[in-house]
């Protein structure tokens, strides 16, 4: 089947924070950070299966299965615990392509990796930026809850300027670069997800 001409359906970021919130509502009550989204999957349902050379046979590090039962994730990179930020927050991506994608993956119908690896290069490059946007969206606010966010921003702000920092720009990326640096292990993950959080939560620039 050509894929020439295939079109994600349309998810406002809105709708995959909601579904975000839900998921961690639901099966994380405790509201504690970081989440541990591998007890997550365990009480949804999925599985997680550490297979060797996913990184370097598609250069991914996790994938849903098209049976939509696990979440397939890099071996080697599982178990470094040097990546454990970056694999906690890949596993959240592809938990958020179960909960938005589920009829997606239903219709693709693929069976094995490789067949997955050949859909994502034969659709439109646009089309595939788009299904990844929308669960980075949904695995940034199940990982970074935006109240908790917003406590650690203001916290940050107080230390920072009670320090004397003074580097505040009109953009404001230099406040949020430094303060994701100090945030980010909070919430177990890299100081990236922590500044793009704080964009799209649209917590800066400072006054």
């Amino acid at each position: 089947m050509g894929w020439e001409k295939f079109k994600v359906p349309f998810i406002r970021k809105e709708q995959a924070w909601q579904e975000a919130e839900r998921i961690r509502k639901e099966h994380w009550p405790s509201g504690e950070v970081p989440v541990e989204v591998e007890e997550i999957l365990w009480k949804i349902g999925l599985k997680l299966d550490p297979i060797s050379s996913l990184k370097s046979d598609i250069d991914v590090d996790a994938l849903l299965s098209g049976d939509l039962t696990r979440i397939i994730v890099d071996a080697e990179e599982y178990m470094d615990d040097r990546k454990q930020n970056r694999m906690r927050f890949s596993i959240a991506h592809e938990l958020g392509h179960y909960v938005l994608h589920k009829k997606l993956y239903e219709d693709i119908k693929f069976s094995s990796i490789d067949e997955w690896s050949r859909f994502v290069e034969s659709i439109p490059e646009d089309q595939y930026g788009h299904i990844e946007q929308q669960a980075y969206e949904f695995a940034g606010r199940l990982l970074v809850p935006v109240d908790r966010l917003r406590q650690e921003v203001n916290q940050a702000i107080l230390k920072v300027k009670a320090a004397g920092f003074t580097d505040w720009d009109r953009s404001g990326d230099a406040a949020r670069e430094y303060m994701a640096n100090n945030i980010c292990r909070v919430f177990g993950v890299s100081s990236l997800v922590i500044e793009k959080r704080i964009t799209r939560e649209r917590l800066l620039p400072i006054e």
